[in-house]
């Protein structure tokens, strides 16, 4: 079992590394694909509008972006991935390497897309608040967002606390827990090739019920039209796996 590491609080910085990429290898192309389609639904993304994939990574969502628009921005803070999404994307799209809480940017995006639990990394409400407010932001007036987070109850009643399985000839193994005096959901993976350990990593997201989740965003400036529960449009419900907020700049 990957040992519970403490966990810094800007653990970000170094988690998503050359690594990332072997131990999310089901997170393809292909399979961001309906995900996009989906989010691409739900705002009306149109031909001509500016879009801002925040945390984007290796580019696996912009690349079905750009077949909307072309006018379409990635940002994340790993050298690593940026590197994989201008491998993918080539010269489409625009990438820009930044903080999530201190983007280079203002009033100048139609869309905010945000995928794959990526917010409620920073350890305090405050931290995460600014997130929101800076995709406030960003929004030009009446811009629209779309945030796919995990959902608390779900997470809680299905939780997976050891599992082990190969990539590309690398064991990986991961052990998470929750922290019940902090609420934060949090993952220690090994990884290893021939018994010898290569990668050790731990990571920390924030877990958020519902009202908590909602509050934050409006407080941030965001406005939650609708709230979903999966990408096949079915509404939120504690019974869902994901909380899937879609809405505009309040």
């Amino acid at each position: 079992m990957p040992r519970r590491a403490p966990i810094a609080h800007d653990w970000y910085r170094e988690s998503f590394d050359a690594f990332y990429p072997i131990v999310y290898a089901h997170r393809t192309i292909e399979a961001a694909r309906p995900e996009s389609r989906f989010s691409i639904e739900q705002t009306r993304l149109r031909h001509g509008e500016r879009v801002l994939d925040l945390c984007c990574g290796s580019g696996r969502h912009m690349s079905h972006l750009l077949e909307v628009t072309p006018h379409v921005f990635g940002m994340d803070y790993s050298s690593h991935l940026l590197e994989m999404a201008q491998d993918l994307l080539d010269d489409r799209g625009r990438l820009v390497r930044a903080d999530m809480c201190c983007q280079p940017f203002a009033t100048c995006f139609d869309v905010v897309m945000n995928y794959f639990t990526s917010f409620g990394y920073f350890p305090t409400r405050e931290g995460n608040l600014g997130v929101v407010r800076c995709i406030a932001r960003v929004l030009k007036p009446g811009g629209r967002f779309f945030i796919d987070y995990l959902n608390r109850p779900w997470t809680e009643s299905r939780l997976e606390q050891d599992t082990r399985r190969s990539e590309q000839g690398f064991d990986i193994l991961e052990h998470r827990w929750i922290d019940s005096a902090t609420h934060r959901i949090n993952k220690s993976t090994s990884v290893s090739r021939g018994g010898q350990l290569i990668k050790d990593n731990v990571e920390s997201v924030q877990l958020y019920n519902c009202d908590e989740f909602t509050t934050l965003l409006a407080d941030g400036g965001l406005h939650i039209d609708r709230l979903f529960g999966n990408y096949d449009g079915t509404p939120y419900a504690p019974a869902q796996p994901r909380m899937i907020a879609v809405g505009r700049r309040g």
